[in-house]
């Protein structure tokens, strides 16, 4: 019985223009070599539908796929990274650019504008994929695990998140190919932003307290009024208040917010706690 055939391969689309020269070139290489796509696919670390895109035309490979072929069908380096570049500049002439509006990194000082930077470079770079990106990632940081995730790579680029360490940082700029003399002007700028959310972490803590603090003397008034004896400070509506129950004479913890809506009880003589209105007065929603 004769060995089933693959399906054949579609022509090259483009073939006229730098993208189509570019997978004429990979394709040629690659049945030279006697490698079916799969074959390729496997001696490359890829999928097959990485190398179908390569040798399709439709748009230019990832370098390193390029990268790839190199070694595999032992082709000439300049000419392969020349016919590279000519299908990106080709590439990138046909699709408009369409840049996101940024500050240079030196003129950085908030968070949406260091998330805009970062999403700039990443564009600037020819939006290459997470996986690229982590694969850049691995090979300047051969010694240690990889700092930049596909995840974290698709946050960053897509302004979901920061970076959250100086590391993660400086693997995301390897990513983007951003020259490493420039890392300390990211550095500062990344800073700054963190500095900045840090004080408005702290001044957001230190109002959280003067409310709590305004708070305190009517809470332990209407704690009184559900028979409890508060016994150390007030915290907060949900933070677990010690209290004395008056009817049982047990030290029991509650939380206001349910003393307020009538659902606290005593987890010792399990009574339900009376609600705390009087006189008309409705329970205050803290």
């Amino acid at each position: 019985m004769a060995p089933r055939k693959g399906r054949p391969t579609s022509p090259v689309a483009n073939a006229a223009n730098g993208m189509g020269e570019l997978a004429e070139y990979l394709r040629a290489a690659r049945r030279k070599r006697g490698l079916t796509r799969g074959e390729l696919a496997s001696k490359l670390g890829c999928s097959i539908t990485t190398v179908q895109r390569a040798e399709g035309g439709k748009i230019p490979p990832a370098r390193d796929t390029v990268h790839g072929y190199i070694r595999v069908c032992v082709l000439d380096h300049v000419q392969a990274e020349a016919l590279w570049n000519k299908a990106v500049s080709f590439y990138r002439g046909r699709v408009p650019r369409s840049y996101t509006q940024a500050p240079r990194p030196d003129l950085v000082r908030t968070a949406d504008e260091l998330g805009a930077a970062l999403a700039r470079v990443w564009e600037q770079n020819g939006r290459p994929s997470t996986r690229e990106m982590e694969r850049r990632a691995e090979g300047r940081y051969k010694e240690t695990r990889a700092p930049l995730s596909r995840s974290t790579a698709e946050r960053i680029s897509r302004r979901k998140s920061l970076p959250g360490s100086q590391r993660t940082l400086h693997a995301y700029l390897v990513a983007c190919e951003v020259p490493e003399a420039k890392f300390p002007m990211w550095v500062q700028a990344w800073g700054r932003v963190q500095g900045r959310r840090q004080a408005v972490r702290e001044r957001e803590r230190r109002e959280a307290r003067r409310v709590i603090q305004r708070q305190a003397p009517e809470a332990k008034d209407r704690m009184r009024e559900a028979g409890l004896i508060p016994l150390d400070k007030y915290r907060g509506p949900v933070a677990p208040w010690s209290a004395r129950h008056i009817l049982c004479d047990t030290v029991s913890r509650f939380r206001f917010r349910s003393v307020l809506e009538g659902s606290a009880h005593c987890p010792v003589c399990n009574e339900l706690l009376p609600p705390v209105e009087s006189e008309g007065r409705q329970p205050q929603r803290l």
